[in-house]
C-alpha cells in the first residue's frame, strides 16, 4: 500500500498505476473534474518517478541515447522578486502608485492586466499599457488621460522592457532591446545516462539545447530534432533516470 498527499494507493505495482492514470484521465477528458482528481493524478506521476529501477544492459552491446522529441508549456519565470515593481500616476504626476508583480511567467499583455486594475481605463483603452511585437523585441509604452510611469525605482521592470529608470510623461518606444527572457535564453535538457556532452567548453549531461523563446509565455514548446544527437552511456546498469 502506497500513499502521497492524503491519497491512498491500494498497489505499489506500475501496471496498475498506469492503469488507475489512464482511467482518471479518460474521466477527465470526458468533463468529470475534481481536485481529488488532479491530487491523484500529480501522486500517481510523483510516486512513478520516484520509483527506482535496476536494469542491467548488455555488457557486450554499446548504447548511445538520444532526444527525439521534447514537449513541455513555456512557463518559464521572467519576473522576480529583482525585476517587479513600477510606480504609475493617473493624475499627471501629483501622486503615484507602487505596483509590484508576482513572480513569474509574464508577457507584456499579462503586465497590462495589472495596469488595467490599477491604473484604470477610459472608453475601453488603459490609461498605462505597453504594446508591441516580442519577436522583434519592440516594446512601446502608451500613455493617455495625463498618466506618468516611473521606473527610476528599487527592483524596476525598466530592463524587462528596454527603458531607462526614469519618469516618462508621454508615449514612448522603447529607448533599449527589451529583455523578456531577463538573461534566460537557453533550455538545457540533462540526463543522468550519458557522457559527452559540453555546455560553455566544460563537460555536462546535457542531452540537447534549445532556444527558450521560441513560443510565447503560455504557449507548449515542441521541439522535434532535424538530426539526433546520440551520446554513449555512462553505465551499463540503469537504477533510475532523470
Amino acid at each position: 500500500m502506497a500513499f502521497g498527499q492524503g491519497i491512498t494507493f491500494s498497489t505499489d505495482n506500475n501496471e496498475e498505476l498506469l492503469n488507475r492514470l489512464r482511467i482518471i484521465l479518460t474521466a477527465m477528458k470526458e468533463g468529470h473534474r475534481s481536485h481529488r482528481q488532479f491530487n491523484e493524478v500529480n501522486c500517481i506521476l510523483k510516486r512513478l518517478l520516484e520509483k527506482d529501477y535496476e536494469y542491467e544492459l548488455d555488457r557486450n552491446q554499446e548504447y548511445e541515447l538520444g532526444l527525439k522529441y521534447f514537449s513541455v508549456y513555456n512557463s518559464i519565470r521572467n519576473i522576480n522578486e529583482k525585476n517587479n515593481q513600477i510606480k504609475i500616476s493617473t493624475d499627471n504626476g501629483v501622486t503615484f502608485k507602487t505596483i509590484r508583480l508576482l513572480p513569474g511567467s509574464y508577457e507584456y499583455i499579462a503586465i497590462n492586466e495589472y495596469l488595467f486594475e490599477y491604473g484604470g481605463s477610459v472608453n475601453g483603452k488603459n490609461n498605462i499599457e505597453f504594446e508591441g511585437n516580442l519577436n522583434l523585441n519592440k516594446i512601446k509604452l502608451i500613455l493617455r488621460n495625463n498618466s506618468q510611469v516611473d521606473f527610476n525605482v528599487e527592483n524596476s521592470l525598466n530592463t524587462l522592457l528596454g527603458f531607462d529608470k526614469q519618469i516618462y510623461t508621454q508615449s514612448t518606444l522603447e529607448p533599449h532591446k527589451a529583455n523578456i527572457e531577463n538573461d534566460i535564453n537557453v533550455i538545457n535538457i540533462h540526463c543522468n545516462l550519458i557522457n559527452g556532452g559540453f555546455f560553455n567548453k566544460y563537460k555536462r549531461q546535457i542531452i540537447y539545447s534549445l532556444p527558450t523563446f521560441t513560443v510565447p509565455i503560455g504557449y507548449k514548446i515542441i521541439e522535434k530534432p532535424f538530426q539526433t544527437t546520440y551520446l554513449p552511456l555512462n553505465s551499463f546498469m540503469i537504477k533510475d533516470i532523470n
